[in-house]
């Protein structure tokens, strides 16, 4: 996949009910950032499909969450569990590697790209400001255009890209971005 700052998240979407996927693909269909690149009702043929396409994120139903199918997804996808509030899938979801959960119906775009983003910021450590200068980054903004959009000098955001270089481990824009993304595969393992 590209790291271009224009190329749309991939998302495998997985629910048994055909309904809820119809609804979940219809609202993601909605978003230039997003692209439904899979479908399955079966947990298990998620596993082969995350191995074969590689997605960014897997929207994965409450039913899969709670047969363990988290813990093998998300070692090279960004898992969010469809489920109602309180679903005992999420816990255990959550428990094998899962970024978050989204309530079916209820969520929308933003919240599911602000998941993501949540989720890479955790992971890779960086603060607030530091995420902020990130999402600027991600959209292709020079340092000038970010030290005039968030009232900071253009040193300063140099600092901050730098800072976010070195926690994330990388020597690119390109990299940086990918790691942000939820690309985690970009990267060299940490120990």
């Amino acid at each position: 996949m590209s790291v271009d700052a224009t190329a749309p998240l991939r998302v495998l979407v997985v629910d048994r009910d055909p309904h809820v996927r119809a609804d979940v693909i219809s609202l993601l269909q909605t978003s230039d950032e997003l692209e439904v690149i899979a479908e399955t009702a079966q947990a298990g043929d998620a596993v082969d499909l995350a191995e074969r396409l590689r997605p960014d994120i897997v929207l994965l139903d409450a039913d899969a969450a709670r047969t363990g199918h988290a813990a093998p997804l998300s070692r090279a996808s960004r898992v969010f569990v469809l489920a109602s509030p309180g679903d005992t899938g999420v816990e255990t979801a959550l428990r094998g590697g899962a970024s978050g959960h989204l309530v079916p119906g209820v969520f929308t775009v933003r919240d599911l790209i602000r998941g993501v983003r949540d989720a890479s910021r955790l992971s890779l450590g960086l603060s607030a400001r530091e995420s902020e200068v990130m999402d600027l980054i991600a959209t292709g903004r020079s340092n000038g255009e970010i030290a005039r959009q968030l009232f900071l000098s253009e040193k300063t955001v140099k600092n901050h890209v730098n800072r976010i270089y070195a926690k994330l481990g990388v020597s690119s824009r390109a990299t940086a971005i990918g790691a942000w993304r939820g690309m985690m595969s970009l990267l060299p393992a940490k120990e």
